[in-house]
């Protein structure tokens, strides 16, 4: 093998990556569309019974408003997601001559997945109004309402308050022909409030939820401690590095990242996941333990295909140059 074959056996296509990400997520959308029809299927079907449940008018349209805006969340996340797989695909045959053709699918993804967080404010709602009840309203029998609190009230508050707004600045500098520069820097910022909000915030908010109901000791379970620490340590540490590893680019126009420090910060995301996942099934589920962090890590989502994807692609940045 001469060095011009060596050379090309060290990139990896950055169209690949991108594919592999984004397959991930039409996944999870797609799993997220499938359970969200059947649960909607049964708030409507059993109407009856959950007037019975809820007699009182105004608590009945809030959980029926929360429910159901995160059902259509989760049709537009699956929109969002088809949108972004086009043009992957796309782009990974095309690279830089497909953009183009596919910056108008791009901003119908990221109008769409901004709408899906902004489909939580009835959730968040729902969430504050919970605990001024004293819990004697019926919410899934008997739900813990510092749970509700903090995982409805202020985790989904945060991420409407936090996630859309650098989406749709995103979108409105592709549809513009921004700077190549300029939108590096608004996607970094978008991936970088995902990993604080979305992940660490909210993770974090399950586990004080637990904890301000069963008491802290609830950290003395092995289980359970080996969650708390790898969540809320262990997903903050990673949102900091990848700060750190975007800054440049977020602060300075055409600064060049550091593929290997991206690329180990993604295999740590992957690795939470993964060991997350065996601490679930490990310690019995949500079926042994019905506690907020054990319903959100495997029930609610299916962690491990991304994680599958994860690991297939992006953990390449760390032996791999990236060719556009």
């Amino acid at each position: 093998m001469n060095k011009a074959q060596a050379e090309n056996k060290q990139t990896i296509s950055l169209g690949l990556i991108i594919l592999m990400v984004v397959c991930a997520y039409f996944a999870l959308a797609l799993y997220d569309l499938i359970q969200s029809a059947i649960f909607s299927n049964l708030l409507i079907s059993h109407l009856t019974l959950y007037e019975e449940l809820m007699p009182i008018d105004w608590w009945r349209t809030l959980f029926y408003a929360s429910e159901l805006g995160g059902s259509i969340g989760g049709v537009l996340r699956f929109l969002a997601s088809g949108f972004a797989l086009y043009a992957a695909v796309i782009y990974w045959r095309k690279k830089d001559a497909a953009l183009p053709q596919i910056k108008g699918k791009i901003g119908w993804a990221l109008i769409l997945e901004a709408s899906y967080f902004i489909s939580f404010i009835p959730s968040a709602v729902l969430g504050f109004i919970f605990p001024t009840t004293g819990g004697n309203v019926w919410y899934f029998g008997t739900t813990p309402v510092n749970e509700v609190l903090f995982v409805a009230g202020f985790a989904c508050l945060a991420m409407v308050l936090a996630i859309p707004p650098p989406l749709l600045k995103l979108r409105s500098l592709i549809l513009q022909g921004a700077t190549r520069s300029l939108v590096v820097k608004w996607s970094c910022i978008t991936a970088v409030a995902y990993l604080f909000v979305v992940f660490w915030f909210n993770t974090t908010m399950q586990w004080i939820g637990m904890i301000t109901t069963f008491g802290v000791e609830i950290l003395l379970d092995p289980a359970n401690i080996a969650g708390f620490v790898s969540s809320v340590v262990g997903l903050l540490s990673i949102a900091i590095a990848a700060l750190l590893s975007t800054l440049p680019a977020i602060k300075t126009p055409n600064a060049k990242l550091n593929q290997r420090r991206l690329g180990a910060t993604t295999v740590a995301f992957g690795a939470y996941y993964v060991f997350a996942i065996l601490v679930y099934f490990s310690s019995g589920g949500y079926t042994a333990r019905p506690w907020a962090w054990y319903e959100m890590i495997v029930p609610h989502n299916p962690y491990l295909w991304c994680v599958i994807f994860l690991f297939a692609g992006l953990p390449a940045l760390t032996r791999y140059t990236i060719k556009t």
